[in-house]
């Protein structure tokens, strides 16, 4: 796919796998894999089987940054997966990487994830440089999705555990969980490599919804100026969702290796009536609904995030979500006290399959 991207003659444009780059999509899938509806059932079952302290590291150390995830962005990026010597690394390669680093990387990496989080909320901040649990308190908390934020803070001020839990975390999902399926998955994945490898596109959007059936993300697009270097990646249980890490200068997108096969299992010859769309269509007649709607189509947001991306009071973002939960456009999950929204696809499809028969 190489450098012919017309119009773009600087940027780098690859095709490749490797086990850290297809680790980093697995766990963040895993993550999130809590609806069986939205991901690959094979996600969500395995999600189900991780032990207790597993599934707790999982939910702490992959819950504070936000809701893309960045504290293992920051793993992924620490290791320089780009580097040709890096290039088709094992997983022991990348577990000796980790292994090594200090814990004070560690700190630097999880801090560094939640300044991230501050600038997508526009609101720069500093990290505390002094050990005031109420300051690493205010400075982590717009970062919280699933993990405990106190618990957060215990282990940001305290870096040999962040590091001893973050370790363990990496190396148990890949050996009971993950390395299995990726040595299955692996023929696909390279196979995947190879076709994309042979084609050329007019740009990295053409590309990118070719490869993934997705128009690029506007926060990607809005930043191309930025990137030096796109490499799309395979991820073999990625179905219907939208992954991406925007590292620059890098950005990796990710593509789904086969269709989403869920997504059409779960079709129905069960047509939408008349009465039942048109709610539907009063709840995406509203542009800040719209707007909802788009920052929600990757994946789910909690509301206090919402709020803060839309830039409006919560009273009246309360107001939207409400019709579109009425409308059940979104679906809402509570979790420790908070109250995520993600999108019903199957309802969205819904209405979206009762106007094609109208027209």
């Amino acid at each position: 796919m190489g450098e012919l991207i017309l119009g773009q003659p600087a940027l780098k444009i690859a095709v490749n796998t490797s086990v850290p780059l297809d680790l980093t999509s697995a766990i963040s899938l895993m993550v999130r894999a809590t609806d069986e509806q939205r991901f690959d059932s094979w996600l969500v079952s395995s999600r189900s089987r991780l032990s207790p302290e597993i599934r707790h590291d999982l939910e702490t150390l992959l819950g504070f940054s936000g809701r893309l995830l960045y504290y293992v962005e920051e793993l992924l990026m620490s290791f320089d997966p780009f580097e040709p010597a890096r290039l088709d690394a094992s997983f022991e390669d990348y577990l000796s990487h980790l292994t090594d680093m200090p814990p004070e990387a560690y700190h630097r990496m999880a801090t560094r994830s939640v300044l991230r989080v501050h600038d997508d909320l526009g609101m720069p901040a500093t990290a505390p440089t002094v050990h005031d649990r109420g300051a690493w308190r205010e400075f982590v908390q717009p970062g919280i999705t699933r993990a405990n934020l106190d618990e957060v803070v215990d282990l940001l001020l305290a870096p040999e555990q962040l590091k001893l839990r973050t370790v363990r975390l990496i190396e148990r999902f890949w050996y009971d969980t993950y390395g299995p399926e990726h040595e299955r998955a692996l023929p696909e994945l390279k196979q995947a490599v190879r076709q994309a490898s042979g084609r050329t596109y007019s740009s990295v959007e053409a590309a990118f919804s070719d490869l993934s059936g997705h128009r690029l993300p506007e926060e990607v697009r809005s930043a191309l100026d930025h990137v030096e270097r796109v490499t799309f990646c395979p991820s073999y249980h990625l179905g219907g969702f939208v992954q991406f890490i925007l590292y620059p200068p890098e950005l990796i997108l990710y593509f789904s290796v086969t269709p989403n096969a869920d997504d059409s299992a779960r079709r129905t010859d069960e047509s939408v009536l008349p009465e039942d769309l048109l709610p539907g269509l009063r709840a995406l007649s509203d542009g800040t609904r719209l707007r909802i709607i788009g920052m929600l189509r990757e994946n789910e947001m909690y509301a206090q995030e919402i709020v803060a991306r839309l830039g409006i009071s919560q009273s009246a973002v309360s107001r939207h979500l409400s019709v579109l939960e009425s409308a059940g456009i979104v679906q809402v999950r509570p979790d420790c006290g908070m109250k995520y929204y993600a999108i019903n696809a199957q309802r969205v499809r819904q209405i979206a399959d009762a106007l094609e028969q109208i027209g």
